[in-house]
This record gives C-alpha cells, structure tokens and sequence, in this order.
C-alpha cells in the first residue's frame, strides 16, 4: 500500500502572475467632481474552509496522511469605484500550495516531493453604500475559476463568487476591512488509487480582514 504525506501550506503568489491593480490614493479631501472614477488595491489574509476538503480528498483518492495544514493566506485585488457607489474589480488569491511526500520507498530522498498547486482568480461588480461615519459598507458578485496543476489537481469549473463586507476608516488613504464570502469554483482531484477523480470546492466560505490603498 502507498504511504504518503500530505502537507497543505496555502500562500499567495506576488510574483508569478501580474495582475493589473492600479493603487491610486484618494486625497484626504475629497475631489469636487462629481463623475470622477476612484482606483484602489487591497491586500490582505483569507480564511477559505475548502482547502481542507482538498486535503480530505486527497486522503480518499489517494490515501495520503496529513501532515499539517494552514488554510489561510494572502488575497491581492484592485477595483475602480464611480462616484454613484457602482465598480468593478478582481484580483488573485488566496493560492494553495500542496506538498506530497512519497514515503513508499524505505529510502526517502527529496526527488520524491511533488507539489500541486491552486491559483484562484476572479473578477466581479460591486456596489459600495454611502459612508457612514468612519464606515463603508459593501456588496460584491461576480465569477471565480482556479487554475490548478500538478500530479495530483487538475483545472476544474468556474463559479459564482458573493461578499458583504464594510471598510473602516473609509475617508482616510489607507483604510481596514473585513469581509465574508463564498465562492462556489472547483478544481478536479486526480483518479487515486482508492477512488476516481472528483470535483472539489477549494475556496468556499471565506473571512478576510485587509488594508485598502
């Protein structure tokens, strides 16, 4: 029988893709124009409950042994806000980098560790209530595919990705935010050894807390 290890480790990628977030500051007093077009980056940590069930998986299909896991990682994303509330945005992240040991062979050596990989990109429209006090509340919908590869993910299906969220601080250059959400996209879990290949959600309901620019 195979012994495996699998160890999860979810980290964001800040230099393999290049990702157009345009990072342009409001100024601490507001611009008199009524039609003018606000640009912003965010950066920030990202709770996603379905990268364990990747590694769950990965359990079933293979019969790996987890080693430890951390699903939490970096998210980047850029969006343009018009003076009526209304924008649009995307971004990268957060990614899942998943690290098998092959342990089936009495002599170990590290030409036996594959990594497979998840870089979930979306894009999406957005409406941002009127501020109230230090707050802005938010909503967002759009669409969200991963591109996943190694030995043991291949590239699933998009789907559907919703958050509410509320920027604190919002009259100031530099603001925080929180923000929970669901993403519905899928990559493919490779045929195992104990089982054929399944589709799995490895984003699902997420929690993120991040600066804004």
């Amino acid at each position: 029988m195979q012994n495996h290890i699998a160890t999860l480790r979810i980290v964001a990628l800040l230099t393999c893709l290049t990702v157009p977030l345009a990072s342009h500051a409001r100024d601490i007093i507001a611009s008199p124009a009524q039609d003018s077009t606000e640009f912003h980056s965010e950066i920030g940590l990202t709770y996603a409950s379905g990268a364990n069930k990747v590694v769950d998986q990965l359990e079933t299909n293979f019969g790996m042994k987890r080693d430890w896991g951390m699903p939490v990682g970096l998210k980047l994303s850029g969006y343009a806000k018009r003076s009526d509330g209304f924008g649009f945005g995307g971004g990268v992240g957060p990614c899942e980098f998943i690290t098998v040991e092959d342990h089936s062979n009495y002599y170990h050596h590290n030409d036996d560790t594959s990594t497979s990989y998840i870089i979930p990109l979306f894009v999406d429209v957005r409406y941002y209530f009127p501020k109230n006090g230090d707050f802005e509340p938010y909503v967002r919908a759009g669409v969200s595919g991963s591109i996943a590869g190694g030995d043991y993910l291949g590239n699933g299906s998009i789907g559907p990705v919703v958050a509410v969220g509320t920027q604190v601080w919002a009259r100031r250059i530099v603001s925080i935010g929180v923000e929970a959400g669901y993403d519905g996209s899928k990559v493919k879990v490779k045929d195992g050894y104990y089982h054929p290949a399944v589709d799995v959600r490895p984003i699902e309901f997420t929690f993120s807390v991040f600066a804004r620019f």
